[in-house]
């Protein structure tokens, strides 16, 4: 009798247990429900008056609760997203401060990383100028995370802001690449230049950076900058800026190039024979021709394509096709022929 006792007694609480959590869980959908019916009002309201507002033809109700507020975000923010690459009005940036400066300036100091995070990237796109300040000061902060440092130093590339270039010349700590020249992406010229007149003050993973950077411009400008790599001490410098002059497609004293195509990183070897292809300079046809014998597939196959390119190229890669004593140079110039259309059949 007392197990059958204790038996429902068990029951009797699960029961209770599941019929609390069950009316909890429907106050917070019909507290959810009215939000986000109170949100989608004001949505609408925002959405039918911020133009006139912007205008001077009527007074805006400022967000005063947090459907407003989250309503006002989606609806400025839509905004922005919508004139994006054009300035927007000193009206609309006047309404974006007034309303919303207070609001992020609290949620910057947010104990949730996420809240922060959100708050970051809707001033970097709402282009909050007034909470520049107060970003810069989480870089002091030991919580700040790794996604925080960069979003902070996107805020300031976007804005053309002087300490970006400060905090990137002492910076100690190496991000990805990408990271960089997304920032580097998002300077205009003058600030971008400041940056490569003084390229040899910044730590080498940034130099790297702006050595890519110069190349995926291509700008006449920035040919003597690249060059002088060239004939770095450091191989990885060499190797970023041959693969700038890649992209380039031209250089000014062709010459410098020579050692890399002897050099020992196989990485070098490919770049410079790459960099071969578009400048079409006959002085380094020997050179094409021993690469095609090197132990790198790599080497090999970018040389043969640059050697392709040439003026006698297609004659001379026939040549090694049919007589080259090396098996991995004959295979390669066959390749290259079939793939530059070539019918002729190579044993």
């Amino acid at each position: 009798m007392s197990a059958i006792f204790i038996i429902f007694q068990v029951f009797l609480i699960l029961f209770l247990v599941l019929t609390v959590l069950f009316l909890f869980l429907i106050a917070q959908k019909v507290r959810s429900n009215r939000f986000d019916r109170k949100k989608s009002e004001w949505k609408k309201y925002y959405l039918e008056h911020i133009t006139l507002t912007i205008q001077g033809e009527k007074e805006l109700r400022l967000p005063d609760n947090h459907p407003m507020m989250e309503a006002f975000e989606e609806v400025i923010t839509r905004y922005y997203s919508l004139i994006k690459g054009r300035p927007s009005s000193v009206q609309m940036d006047e309404l974006v401060e007034k309303t919303l400066h207070h609001h992020y300036k609290k949620r910057l100091q947010h104990h949730r990383w996420s809240i922060r995070m959100n708050t970051l990237h809707r001033i970097e796109k709402l282009r909050m100028v007034s909470l520049v300040e107060e970003c810069v000061s989480l870089l002091d902060i030991k919580r700040t995370s790794e996604l925080e440092v960069i979003q902070v130093l996107r805020i300031l590339a976007n804005l053309q802001d002087d300490r970006l270039y400060a905090i990137l010349l002492i910076e100690e700590k190496e991000y990805p690449n990408f990271y960089y020249l997304d920032l580097f992406r998002r300077l205009d010229d003058a600030h971008l230049d400041h940056f490569i007149h003084s390229i040899s003050d910044f730590p080498s993973w940034i130099q790297f950076a702006l050595i890519e950077i110069m190349g995926e411009l291509g700008e006449y400008k920035y040919l003597p900058t690249i060059e002088s790599f060239v004939t770095s001490h450091d191989t990885e410098f060499r190797i970023r800026s041959l693969k700038a002059l890649v992209k380039v497609g031209y250089m000014a004293d062709v010459m410098q190039i020579k050692p890399s195509l002897h050099a020992e990183s196989w990485q070098e070897r490919m770049m410079a024979a790459k960099l071969l292809k578009p400048l079409r300079d006959h002085r380094f046809l020997e050179d094409l021709l021993r690469l095609l014998t090197d132990e790198s597939w790599w080497v090999r196959t970018t040389a043969a394509e640059s050697l392709l390119a040439q003026q006698n190229g297609r004659t001379l890669l026939e040549d090694v096709a049919a007589t080259h004593i090396d098996p991995f140079a004959r295979d390669t110039a066959k390749e290259w022929l079939v793939r530059g259309g070539t019918n002729r059949v190579y044993h």
